[in-house]
């Protein structure tokens, strides 16, 4: 092996070590600013009313509900039947709303992350971690 051949072989090395570090330095300084979004994620909650003002419900920021309220009124203002719509469209809406305050809080992280080089590209021939998880966010449809 000639000089020129260890130089070439030693430029992609280093080629190759500025690209991990720079991936590293960013997910270092993402990391440090995950606590922030951690602490905001686990302090999120969402109220949602009824369309009728019949229910209002509490949803945590994992989209769990922690609390349904009915209207002191609402078995003289409704039917069984549309209290149960009122409750389940404030739930819908409730979790709607906590998937989006969600998706803004993620916002700063997930555009660095969308930034970032992705395995393959700095590996050839590794599996690619950005498809990887839009076949897993893709959710199959069930026909009703």
């Amino acid at each position: 092996m000639d000089d020129w051949e260890r130089e070439k072989i030693r430029a992609a090395n280093d080629g190759l070590r500025a690209t991990l570090d720079a991936i590293h330095s960013e997910f270092d300084r993402e990391l440090g600013e995950l606590e922030g979004i951690q602490s905001k994620l686990a302090a999120l909650t969402v109220r949602a009313t009824s369309p009728n003002d019949l229910a209002q419900v509490t949803v945590n920021g994992s989209g769990t509900v922690t609390e349904v309220k009915i209207a002191d009124d609402a078995f003289r203002r409704s039917t069984p039947r549309q209290l149960t719509e009122d409750i389940n469209a404030a739930i819908r809406g409730g979790v709607e709303a906590v998937t989006q305050a969600r998706a803004k809080i993620l916002e700063p992280v997930q555009s660095v992350i969308d930034g970032m080089a992705g395995l393959d590209e700095v590996l050839p021939g590794m599996p690619s971690m950005r498809e990887l998880r839009q076949r897993f966010s893709e959710f199959p449809t069930r026909e009703q």
